[in-house]
């Protein structure tokens, strides 16, 4: 049987800790409703909010991301998109100047995709900076400010959404746009 988590090759205890607990806290998480799990601990442990100001801010995020009706819903009886926005909301609830998102869509089925970026579209509307690495086209060319394109760990496209997919610069995005077209 092979361990869930392998540190035979680490030598930083602190490192093997903090992966540790982070496992074991993703593993809790799916235990509580999501009215008292991170969206509720960050405020408390990390703002030293109240209990009682925590959960109502809990809830108006959660409400915020179309999910107030399923508060007291365990994790695993939301669907992945679900899952999402309550990932979205535990952000948010922290009040950060930027949020930053790597394929928030990647693992959804195709029909829960729109819900989590009906969110994001929202957020953007609302003036939050965000970082988005996606392969969604679509929400690219509606939302974005800016569009960068990264091959091998380069940047090799850098403009407006009008510049990037109407005149690319750069070979690579051309035949990237055209393969996601």
């Amino acid at each position: 049987m092979r361990p869930v988590v392998d540190w035979s090759d680490t030598l930083d205890e602190k490192y093997a800790e903090r992966e540790l607990q982070q496992l074991l806290t993703e593993a809790l998480e799916q235990l509580k409703p999501v009215d008292k799990s991170a969206v509720v601990l960050g405020l408390t442990e990390v703002r030293g909010r109240s209990k009682a100001e925590a959960t109502e801010i809990a809830g108006a995020m959660l409400e915020r991301v179309g999910l107030g009706a399923r508060s007291r819903f365990f994790p695993s009886e939301l669907s992945g998109g679900q899952q999402q926005r309550v990932a979205i909301a535990r952000a948010l609830v922290m009040n950060p100047k930027v949020m930053l998102f790597d394929e928030p869509t990647s693992a959804l089925d195709p029909e829960l995709v729109g819900e989590v970026l009906a969110v994001m579209e929202e957020l953007a509307r609302e003036g939050m900076t965000m970082v988005v690495v996606t392969h969604e086209i679509g929400f690219a060319k509606r939302v974005a400010d800016r569009v960068i394109m990264i091959d091998e760990g380069e940047i090799i496209e850098d403009g407006t959404p009008d510049e990037f997919f109407s005149s690319p610069r750069h070979e690579r995005t051309r035949r990237f746009l055209e393969a996601v077209n």
